[in-house]
This record gives C-alpha cells, sequence and structure tokens, in this order.
C-alpha cells in the first residue's frame, strides 16, 4: 500500500475513536496526514471511501495475524487459543480502530454492507474451522449454535475493554475465552442439545454474494476465451467496488456480458443481486 494512503488511514482512525466519524473533517485528517486536501482526494473520493478503505485494510491485518498460527500443531486447541491471543493482541495494539467501532454507527450502504457481510463471513469460516479441527466431526451438527456462542464471547470482551478502557493481558484472557467455548462445546455434544440454528438458515452465506458472483463470471470467461468480456468484467468489478458506483456502467456491462452464452445465466443471478 502507498505509505502516503497508509498514513491517512491510521491518522483518520486515531481522529475517528478521538471526536467520531461524523464531526472530523477531511481538511483535519490530511493536516494531522501531512498531506494536502488535493492528496486526500488522489487516494479517496470521499471520506466514505476512506472508512471502507479502513474495513478493508484491518479486515486484511488480521487475517494475516491469525493465518500466521500454522494449523500442524500437535494440539488443536492451544492453536485455536494461540489464534485468540493474537487478535486480542492486535487490537490492543490498535485499540482506535476498536474504539472507532463501537463510537459511531456508520450507514454508508450497499458497499459498506457488502464489506461487513465478506468480514462476518471470513469470521464464521475461521471459527468455525477451529471448532471442527478441536472437535472433529462430532461438533458438525451444532455448528452454527457454536460459533454464534463463540463470536459473542470474543466480541463481548472486546465491546467492554473500549467501553470501561479495560487493561488485560491477551494470553490470559484468550485462553480464558477458549476454555469457555470448551465447557460450552463439550457441555452441548455430551447432552447432544437441539440446535437452533442451521447454516441453511445463514441466507446470507447460502445466497451467493456479489463478489462471488463476479469472481465465478472471470473464471467463466478466462475458460470461453472471450477477451472483450475480460475487459468487460474488469471495468464492472472496479466500478462495483466504488463506493459510489455508477449504475449506467454496470448495466451497461452486464448487458454486454449476458450476450456471452457461457456466462449468461451467472449474469442473469447477478443482476438479481444488484
Amino acid at each position: 500500500m502507498d505509505s502516503k494512503k497508509k498514513r491517512m488511514i491510521e491518522e483518520s482512525i486515531k481522529l475517528f475513536s478521538e471526536k467520531g466519524f461524523h464531526t472530523t473533517s477531511i481538511q483535519e485528517i490530511a493536516n494531522k496526514s501531512e498531506v494536502s486536501k488535493g492528496a486526500f482526494y488522489l487516494h479517496f473520493c470521499s471520506k466514505n471511501e476512506l472508512l471502507v478503505e479502513i474495513y478493508k485494510y484491518y479486515s486484511n491485518v488480521i487475517i494475516e495475524k491469525i493465518s500466521s498460527i500454522k494449523s500442524d500443531t500437535e494440539k488443536p486447541f492451544d492453536q485455536f487459543t494461540e489464534q485468540i491471543a493474537a487478535l486480542l493482541s492486535l487490537f490492543k495494539e490498535h485499540k482506535e480502530y476498536l474504539i472507532m467501532h463501537v463510537r459511531d454507527n456508520v450507514n454508508l450502504g450497499d458497499k459498506m454492507d457488502e464489506l461487513i457481510y465478506n468480514i462476518h463471513k471470513q469470521a464464521y469460516t475461521w471459527i468455525s474451522d477451529q471448532l471442527i479441527h478441536v472437535y472433529g466431526d462430532k461438533v458438525r451438527p451444532y455448528l452454527v449454535d457454536m460459533v454464534i456462542q463463540a463470536d459473542g464471547l470474543i466480541g463481548g470482551y472486546f465491546k467492554w475493554i473500549v467501553i470501561h478502557d479495560l487493561t488485560f493481558d491477551p494470553k490470559q484472557l484468550a485462553q480464558y475465552i477458549t476454555d469457555k467455548i470448551d465447557l460450552i462445546v463439550q457441555k452441548v455434544i455430551t447432552d447432544q442439545q437441539s440446535v437452533i440454528f442451521t447454516y441453511q438458515d445463514l441466507k446470507k452465506f447460502t445466497n451467493p454474494a456479489v463478489h462471488e458472483l463476479i469472481q465465478q463470471v472471470k473464471n467463466q470467461i478466462e475458460r470461453s476465451g472471450q477477451p472483450e468480456d475480460t475487459e468487460a468484467i474488469q471495468v464492472l468489478e472496479e466500478e462495483w467496488n466504488k463506493t459510489e458506483p455508477k449504475n449506467i456502467i454496470i448495466q451497461s456491462m452486464l448487458e454486454r456480458l449476458e450476450l456471452n452464452p457461457a456466462v449468461k445465466e451467472t449474469i442473469q443471478i447477478l443482476k438479481r443481486q444488484l
């Protein structure tokens, strides 16, 4: 990432945590980052787009941090604990990011909704993979309920840490959290308790998201070998990823792509999603 862009992201997080998103001006962000207001607009179309980039930036940092804890440990439970400890350490180092989450409820429309959905799905995948790694197939019938419980424990501690400015030892807290998760999972499995929610209940997961459909079209076009369609899907993806995408460009690209029989069915699904 460009060093100026990274500096603006980091400085804006501090400002948003101190003053709030709505009361922080672009000029203040530029001043704090030691760049001109014009330089800000070279990197971000608006303050809304900056916020989307902040979420993207930190979600990538989190994924990299968790992925760095290898899955080949002899004790899967210890690996899960280490991953949660790494996550807690990361947020301890970047507390402003957590404060920003709690302080403002910012509605940026469909683009932010999709980003939050993606982050949510990544969290589900991470926790569910770890639960299966630790407990094996016997946890699968209860997987969604157990993910909700684990996510609630982790998220709950994050919220209380921010609101009350609590100090903590990441390793100690991570061990405490995984011990409680273990108690819950073992109790549910042993008692063969009733399932509350299943994966099929998670409609956002079972219905393909826009970004997944776009990737599917890209793969289909690659196999069909249509250079013009490759360019069209690239334009569509770039436009969709903008904070304020132009509908006329999106619709034009969809109409062009729908002419290709290899992707017609997927494009029609995509049109309904958009």
